[in-house]
């Protein structure tokens, strides 16, 4: 084995040559570049619009052909409808709306015909209206304790009072001869059956004494129903016209 010298390293590559032309030209072309810019920019300003800004300006209407938005309703309108929608929804239930009835009224303040039906819905409001089908599941029990109460029998009659009761209603249902009473209650009941609420209560207007007052908690429940049912459609009527007559 023969010693051999080390290998030397490459000798680095010459400097490539400086262009000291390159560096010169830099700062004038910057200053060119920034005065055609300026150019433009006085040009565009000054100028008549392009072609194609023309164009289009001549081609939109002009303002007072263009369709203008209607106008909104007046304030007052505004808010009267705002109570009447408010309120509208909560005619159908059975549970009191004692705050929405408070805030339709403030809506409503200044429209006469607006709070003399709301007015009517006061005591729906405070204590609800029953449904339809909540008075047909609660008139057996007052049509049975109006019987008892026309027999002489008091609501905690014993059982033989009812079950006479409960015949007498039966016979007249059948068509059998019975008393004003029986005929007054068998015919509401019809009436609810069909979903006529105010037709019920014109049948049993009739009724008076001990008969009349053991019908007396069912029949204001009646009577609010059918306030409820009556002010649901004016306040629609009213909302409609109003929305049609406000100002455009």
């Amino acid at each position: 084995m023969t010693d051999q010298p080390p290998a030397e390293d490459p000798p680095p590559p010459p400097d490539a040559p400086r262009q000291p032309w390159a560096t010169r030209l830099v700062l004038p072309l910057a200053a060119l570049s920034c005065l055609l810019s300026t150019l433009a920019l006085v040009v565009s300003l000054t100028g008549g619009a392009p072609p194609v800004t023309t164009a289009a300006h001549a081609a939109a209407p002009a303002w007072a052909e263009m369709p203008r938005p209607e106008a909104p309703l007046a304030p007052d309108s505004a808010r009267q409808l705002v109570a009447i929608e408010l309120l509208l929804p909560q005619l159908a239930r059975a549970a009191p709306f004692p705050r929405a009835f408070a805030v339709a009224l403030a809506l409503a303040s200044g429209d006469a015909e607006a709070t003399r039906l709301l007015m009517t819905l006061a005591a729906a409001a405070a204590e609800g209206a029953p449904t339809i089908r909540d008075l047909r599941a609660g008139f057996d029990a007052v049509a049975q304790a109006a019987v008892l109460a026309e027999l002489g029998f008091g609501p905690d009659a014993g059982w033989l009072a009812r079950r006479l009761a409960g015949t007498m209603r039966l016979g007249a249902t059948m068509g059998a001869a019975g008393t004003p009473a029986l005929a007054a209650l068998r015919d509401a009941e019809e009436e609810l059956a069909a979903g006529r609420a105010a037709a019920a209560e014109a049948r049993l207007a009739g009724l008076s004494g001990a008969t009349a007052a053991a019908l007396a908690p069912w029949r204001a429940g009646l009577a609010r129903r059918i306030a409820a049912d009556a002010a649901a459609a004016q306040l629609t009527a009213l909302s409609i016209a109003r929305a049609h007559d406000a100002p455009r």
